[in-house]
């Protein structure tokens, strides 16, 4: 473990932009494995301190979605309107017209959870998924890849069939199968994990400033499928090396979600194109020329990464430059958790690059 740890300070070490108190883990499917470390920010942290993962709450409602499928109460391809009325017969987006009204068209095709791409520009108050997001689409389904509020339709959906709140869901199976007893979506319900969490900072030119208001509410009406989870970096790796030792999900599910799903990878396939904190967003610490797609749950890296993550290996983020992914191939999984603003920060991605790198390292 001391080679992550230089690789960690040496990284940290290098002139540049500060960052807050960060917190990585890294765990494999066999067990040799375990590692979990803060670094930086004030006295007194701990590597248990309680951290909003944002989007990376999307994984583990993907990991709800796909229970749900194996116990056929949801079905990939079928119409989400069986469930969800207010998706019956969707319209598109076309433009506006010179009183700058919006235009709409039918859509051709049903949107399915497989295609749950539901866009639009999020709002910045969020408290219930029905009242808070567009119910309109911006191209067909599957047409395009676009971030959109997807996650949270469908953990709405895990809701409906399995006839409890989400977060109660995930608890009975998720959290508790693999003895992660510090998640929730409501810190209002555990205040022992609101005296934990972490401050959230933001970049104040070369310098770094905490954040004191903050458009997330606490509380949240809505367990937010694609981005609500308060967490802490042992239990993320519970539910990881859970999926990694198949306790959560079939052989057969993982094989369906560590695919790519796209029929056309338009918006994925020029990183370039995107400013650096979007594209850091996006495609994390996965490289500009590694052609990327995406599975059910994350980004998907269609090729290997040389002396790192295997093929069809999965990834995302969340807001406050949090970062994971699962390599199933290899057994293995890391996390990055943050709590700074704006996301994809550069030297957030330079230092979890590099813990990446040191993790396969000393597994090889």
């Amino acid at each position: 473990m001391d080679l992550i740890d230089q690789a960690i300070e040496k990284s940290l070490g290098q002139d540049g932009l500060p960052l807050p108190r960060i917190t990585l883990g890294a765990v494999n499917r066999d067990g040799t494995l375990h590692y979990a470390k803060c670094f930086g920010g004030l006295p007194g942290k701990s590597t248990d301190d309680v951290h909003w993962i944002a989007s990376a709450t999307k994984f583990i409602t993907s990991i709800a979605v796909m229970q749900c499928v194996e116990k056929g109460l949801l079905n990939l391809d079928a119409d989400i309107s069986t469930i969800l009325p207010e998706w019956k017969d969707p319209v598109i987006l076309t433009g506006f017209n010179e009183k700058n009204e919006p235009q709409f068209r039918q859509s051709k095709r049903p949107i399915t959870l497989r295609y749950n791409e539901v866009n639009g520009n999020p709002p910045m108050v969020v408290q219930t998924v029905r009242e808070s997001f567009p119910t309109f689409l911006v191209f067909e389904p599957g047409e395009q890849w676009l971030y959109s509020p997807g996650l949270e339709w469908a953990g709405l959906m895990v809701e409906i069939v399995a006839g409890v709140k989400l977060g109660e869901y995930m608890r009975k199976n998720i959290f508790e199968p693999v003895s992660a007893h510090d998640v929730t979506f409501h810190l209002e319900e555990r205040e022992d994990l609101r005296a934990r969490k972490v401050k959230l900072w933001e970049r104040d030119d070369d310098q770094l400033k905490e954040v004191t208001d903050f458009w997330w509410p606490d509380p949240v009406i809505d367990d937010m499928g694609g981005g609500g989870i308060y967490t802490n970096v042992y239990d993320l790796l519970k539910i990881y090396l859970g999926v990694l030792q198949g306790k959560l999900l079939q052989p057969e599910t993982l094989e369906v979600m560590f695919k790519p799903h796209l029929e056309s990878r338009k918006n994925l396939d020029a990183p370039e194109k995107y400013d650096l904190n979007t594209r850091n967003a996006i495609y994390n610490a996965v490289p500009n020329h590694v052609p990327s797609d995406y599975g059910l749950g994350g980004l998907i890296n269609t090729v290997e990464v040389p002396g790192r993550r295997s093929q069809y290996s999965l990834t995302w983020s969340g807001m406050p430059n949090c970062y994971w992914w699962v390599d199933i191939k290899k057994g293995v999984a890391g996390v990055f958790l943050s709590q700074l603003v704006p996301s994809g920060d550069q030297k957030a991605i330079e230092l979890l690059t590099e813990f990446e790198k040191a993790v396969y390292t000393i597994l090889e």
